[in-house]
């Protein structure tokens, strides 16, 4: 095999009925074919795939339930596992009995630490009400542990990127060590004896002395052959001992100690859930009152988490109504408002207590830009966890694959499935969970084109700088709606045709995705499953998009802060930021905007403001209250432009759909897993507002 031109050579191996032969042709498609093990006068299922570049070789060992080599399929599987040394050996493992056919996997790690556990039939698991906490399977083996449905395509994406990305991944340099209490003496000096025996040098000596302790016939068969009786003979009289001692059945006892240490590790990672298989009249089948109860229930859900994280719609709701000190109240008194507080309260302390002490550029550094990029962070940290919360409350009551039929038929109108009602709905309030919520997508295809649409979807700070420009535009309450309504509609057009290019030109395929689904019964959620799938959820964006997240915060400070002088503030003062390489980007701009009829003079301004909102879309207006003085008010400092009412209208429409903020093209990044796909992203999503915008201006230039 090693001859075959792989990157990676990946064996598959499980027990009978295990799910084995439907994941090697998902895997391997066309290309699978009958191939000779080279001395055995047996034929295994090969095949191969080109993912990310590397090409992928495939081995199909025959089923077993173990590789005590008590059957041909047991010699074939531990002997193509040592002689061949595969890259990676791929277990699977049945989701719906993982404490039945985690043994094999448990008896391969004690051979070799290059190992992937793979559980099928997730889908049926959960129907079953079968629960499995993956990452903590993951975090107790040190290898990696992925969750697939070949049937259905769930997974498949995963599992070859953990197949391409294997050596980050693993974390496991040496095989498991299961600890056999009362036997580890002996195991000790077998391992001795035979550390002298070259017959067996291919093998990892604790596991051959394990084996040789449990009477392995095939070992014993080597040692004989080779002309290593002596060695044989010491084997034999160690194991002896071993039976006088203990005064047991040595494979028995060997294998309840295995049986054991599964039962310990399984029962911290499955729960299993009573479901009811009652027949009832789903009211989320029928075709109008289904999508209606969906809706309604999704949108009073995601309410409540925005509500309470970051005030929105209270907020907005109490500025309209003509209490803007209830709103600023909402706003600063919600979780977000508190962390935003906490961590202004921590700057300025910072500040004050290095000022003279340090350099000012290194307490600006510290103030403005290492403990506001911490800020940053954390500021999603409870929003996204309550985001999770509430969908995995949603996907383990039954609910969610409901909701999912309910909208199907819609959503399949644009190469999407029922499943993307929830990033969509999601982003409404803000991207950043809406783009991690793609992961629930079912395919790669949908998965992408959620990814690089659903940041058009207008969030609430996109709102907040929608109602300052549509009060700047006109003082009609009834206009002001209608832009808000146009730049809304605008932006979830977009982002549905923008889904359904992604699924036609670069997947080419007119198909949409094909939403099977087994409805699980209604039940009442897990409160450790949930924890388990919000936890897992959240903890990854805290590892990637939040290190992503800080670093650009320290990079956006640098580009504020400094210019070509250097370190601006300690040279001019509060006008600095006029010569700041921010300022420098906006001056850069400027031409581009000249189509809109802009001066140099509002051009340069204009792009200093968009620059900062990639920050976040609200530093828009704080951008130009910084240039007219922050005792402008951000409707005035709007006004101050002395743009006319197409300019800001097209200008409006390009900051609802440029790039939302840094934090979502950070996810994007985390999500896809490509550079080349996040800049590209940037690219057109900044194009798509360009030209759209420009239209829109046209077009009301020409009404007279």
């Amino acid at each position: 095999m090693k001859d075959r031109n792989c990157d990676v050579l990946i064996a598959l191996a499980g027990n009978p009925n295990v799910g084995k032969s439907t994941l090697f042709n998902v895997l391997t498609g066309e290309t699978a074919h009958v191939g000779n093990w080279p001395g055995v006068t047996v034929e295994l299922n090969e095949g191969h795939r080109i993912y990310n570049g590397k090409r992928l070789c495939f081995v199909d060992l025959p089923g077993t339930y173990g590789i005590s080599a008590t059957s041909l399929e047991e010699v074939i599987t531990r002997e193509f596992i040592v002689s061949e040394r595969p890259d990676i050996v791929a277990v699977l493992v049945d989701s719906t009995a993982p404490e039945r056919t985690i043994y094999l996997a448990l008896q391969i790690l004690e051979l070799t630490p290059n190992v992937v556990i793979v559980f099928t039939k997730v889908d049926e698991a959960h129907s079953s009400g079968v629960h499995i906490h993956f990452d903590k399977l993951e975090q107790d083996l040190g290898v990696p542990v992925v969750p697939v449905s070949a049937l259905k395509g769930e997974g498949i994406r995963e599992l070859l990127e953990t197949f391409t990305d294997f050596k980050r991944r693993v974390r496991r340099s040496e095989p498991l060590k299961i600890e056999y209490n009362g036997l580890e003496y002996f195991i000790g000096e077998i391992e001795r004896i035979i550390s002298r025996s070259k017959s067996l040098s291919s093998y990892p000596k604790r596991w051959a002395a394990i084996r040789l302790l449990e009477g392995d016939d095939r070992l014993e068969e080597l040692l004989a052959k080779s002309g290593e009786r002596d060695i044989l003979q010491e084997v034999e009289r160690i194991r002896q001992a071993a039976v006088n001692s203990v005064s047991k059945d040595l494979t028995g006892m060997m294998m309840k100690l295995r049986f054991e240490y599964a039962d310990t590790l399984l029962k911290k990672i499955v729960v299993r859930s009573e479901v009811s298989r009652s027949s009832d009249h789903d009211v989320f089948q029928r075709p109008i009152i289904g999508p209606l109860l969906s809706l309604t229930l999704l949108f009073l859900v995601f309410l409540t988490i925005f509500a309470i994280n970051t005030g929105f719609p209270l907020n907005v709701i109490a500025d309209l109504l003509g209490r803007p000190d209830v709103a600023e109240a909402i706003e600063n008194y919600s979780i977000s408002g508190i962390l935003d507080m906490a961590f202004t309260i921590l700057a300025d302390v910072v500040s004050k207590g290095l000022s003279g002490l340090v350099p000012h550029w290194l307490v600006s550094l510290l103030a403005d830009g290492i403990i506001s990029g911490l800020g940053a962070v954390l500021s999603f940290f409870p929003l996204i966890f309550m985001v999770f919360l509430f969908l995995a409350a949603l996907e383990d009551s039954g609910l969610a694959p409901r909701m999912a039929t309910s909208f199907h038929s819609l959503f399949a109108k644009f190469g999407l499935s029922g499943r993307a009602i929830y990033p969509y709905l999601i982003s409404l309030g803000c991207n950043v969970p809406g783009v991690m919520a793609s992961r629930a997508s079912l395919d790669d295809a949908e998965r992408y084109e959620i990814i690089l649409s659903a940041p058009f979807i207008p969030c609430q700070a996109r709102l907040i700088v929608a109602l300052a420009f549509a009060t700047a535009i006109t003082s009609s309450p009834i206009l002001q709606a209608g832009i808000i309504v146009l730049v809304y509609a605008v932006g979830i057009l977009i982002a549905l045709l923008t889904a359904l290019l992604v699924r036609r030109a670069y997947f080419k395929t007119k198909e949409p995705p094909e939403l099977i689904l087994e409805l699980p019964p209604l039940h009442k959620p897990k409160a450790k499953v949930v924890w388990w799938l919000t936890w897992d959820n959240t903890k990854h964006f805290l590892r990637k998009a939040g290190l992503i997240i800080f670093s650009l915060s320290i990079i956006v400070w640098a580009l504020l802060y400094t210019g070509p002088q250097g370190y601006l503030p300690d040279a001019y003062g509060s006008d600095f930021f006029q010569y700041s390489y921010a300022a420098i980007i906006g001056k850069a701009i400027a031409p581009a905007l000249t189509p809109f009829g802009f001066t140099f003079s509002q051009g340069w301004k204009v792009g200093f403001a968009l620059f900062n909102g990639f920050i976040a879309k609200e530093v828009v207006l704080s951008s130009l209250q910084m240039l007219y003085g922050q005792e402008v008010d951000p409707v005035a400092a709007i006004r101050h432009l002395g743009l006319t009412p197409p300019q800001m209208l097209a200008l409006l429409v390009f900051i609802m759909l440029y790039v939302p903020c840094m934090a979502t093209v950070a996810v994007m990044y985390q999500e896809s897993k490509k550079v080349s796909f996040t800049l590209g992203s940037i690219a057109y999503m900044i194009s798509v507002a360009y030209i759209t915008s420009l239209v829109i201006y046209g077009i009301l230039n020409l009404i007279p």
